[in-house]
């Protein structure tokens, strides 16, 4: 995993580990993903919005994040087990909510694309006024094609995933810039998760899984005539 927190980049390894070590950070760690980074960087920017303090705003938020992060690499880290993984977010009130969209990119590309992105979303903010309250996330992924849509069948990925925690004066806003991200990642040969990418376009699909897509297209026609099994999502992004 990586994160990339203002202009710096925090880079998260995972590895099997024959002992607990710190292992109550796992607590912390559900808290703060199940609750308290949406809620706090949505409440800021719902409570001073696009005013003078925002960028002072970013900088206290971006400054927090970071100091966590240097922080639990100073302690050797933490580990917990397998189950605790799993964040739970059936308790989550609506004001600590969050959302995110996934764009696969080769992993070669990482550093000129998350430039390039940082770039764009810049001036996307200059523009609109508008930038995501929470990290940047990257996942790492080795290529796999044990499914016939897969993002990294190509070879390894590493993905561009804004995260932002949209208030009810922002669901517009956000909403504006998934679309606005689409087209970005989509003119550099982007890969969408079909069911974590909102507003991808039939365009975007075809161009990411070419042949694949037209062969899943062709097996719903014989086997599913009738598009019994197609829902509305899929059936407007279907060749």
């Amino acid at each position: 995993m990586l994160w990339t927190v203002g202009d710096e980049i925090v880079i998260q390894s995972r590895n099997s580990a024959p002992e607990l070590k710190h292992e109550w950070l796992a607590n912390a760690r559900q808290f703060g993903w199940s609750f308290l980074g949406a809620f706090v960087g949505r409440g800021l920017r719902e409570h001073l919005g696009a005013t003078k303090h925002e960028d002072l705003e970013e900088r206290l938020s971006s400054g927090i994040e970071l100091g966590f992060y240097r922080l639990l690499s100073a302690g050797g880290g933490f580990t917990l087990n397998a189950p605790d993984k799993t964040i739970n977010y059936s308790k989550t009130p609506r004001s600590a909510r969050y959302a995110f969209t996934f764009w696969a990119f080769p992993r070669a590309d990482y550093v000129k694309n998350l430039q390039d992105y940082l770039k764009w979303a810049d001036a996307y903010d200059r523009q609109h006024g508008f930038r995501c309250n929470m990290p940047l996330g990257s996942y790492y992924i080795h290529k796999d094609r044990s499914s016939l849509l897969s993002y990294t069948w190509d070879g390894d990925i590493i993905s561009l995933d804004p995260i932002h925690a949209p208030g009810q004066k922002e669901q517009e806003a956000w909403a504006n810039f998934l679309k606005a991200f689409n087209e970005w990642a989509y003119e550099r040969g982007g890969i969408p998760l079909l069911n974590q990418s909102p507003f991808v376009r039939k365009e975007h699909v075809a161009a990411a899984y070419g042949n694949r897509w037209t062969q899943l297209a062709d097996w719903l026609k014989i086997v599913d005539p009738g598009r019994r099994m197609v829902n509305e999502f899929f059936g407007a992004l279907l060749p």
